[in-house]
């Protein structure tokens, strides 16, 4: 009997048929974390100048909406990072752009994954008829999961947009769970961002005992849900 090949090496056969998206999987992997270590050096330099932006013009506003939506859309810098800072040079005058910058950034991930993506999952999944068959089964409630997901704070925004782009989640449900789902994770840490004591601690996200307990609620919240969603019965409407 043929033994059966693992996932990694049908993702490498898959990448074989599809290099775009090996190369995407790729860039979402390292390049937040490149991001990050040009940004941080950066943010230094020019603290000062940063804690001075104020949004009192349609200008400012639409340049920093605009930013937003590139680097998290682009998978150019962690959402993390980015909530942190913009609440500890920004403050809450950020937090609605924020919220909007990271909603219309997954319609840009999502249109650059679904650009890549052809059926590169089919043919990773192709060898695995029950797990196929399992996704097939649960596509008319990915709303659900794509909540857990994006609840989670150890589960990247850009690499979860090219997931959901694979399985061809659409617009809509990604956007509007996507947008629930990341709201209580985006929220916390950028109110730590705004009680941070300094722009190191933002950046770091040094936790108390408190913010420790919160992430561990979100990420269990997170594994409960997903888990939930791949074994109760579904219901096809």
């Amino acid at each position: 009997m043929e033994k059966k090949q693992s996932i990694f090496k049908e993702f490498k056969n898959a990448g074989r048929n599809n290099p775009k998206v090996a190369f995407a999987i790729l860039w979402v992997t390292l390049m937040p974390s490149i991001g990050s270590l040009v940004t941080v050096p950066w943010a230094l330099a020019n603290s000062a100048w940063m804690s001075q932006l104020a949004f009192d013009n349609s200008i400012t506003i639409l340049i920093a909406l605009l930013v937003s939506i590139l680097l998290m859309g682009l998978a150019l810098m962690p959402t993390t990072l980015i909530a942190g800072l913009s609440g500890f040079f920004l403050g809450w005058q950020a937090f609605p752009l924020l919220v909007m910058g990271y909603t219309l950034a997954t319609v840009l991930g999502y249109a650059w994954g679904t650009g890549l993506g052809g059926n590169s999952l089919s043919l990773i999944l192709n060898k695995y008829p029950k797990a196929e068959a399992l996704i097939e089964k649960k596509k008319h409630n990915l709303g659900e999961l794509i909540f857990f997901v994006r609840l989670s704070p150890v589960i990247p925004f850009a690499m979860s947009n090219l997931l959901f782009a694979l399985m061809k989640s659409g617009y809509t449900k990604l956007v509007i769970f996507g947008t629930l789902g990341m709201l209580p994770r985006t929220l916390f840490v950028f109110f730590s961002g705004t009680l941070a004591s300094s722009i190191y601690s933002a950046i770091m996200q040094k936790s108390g005992t408190g913010e420790i307990v919160v992430l561990i609620a979100l990420f269990g919240l997170s594994v409960w849900g997903i888990w939930r969603f791949f074994t109760k019965k579904t219901k096809i409407p």
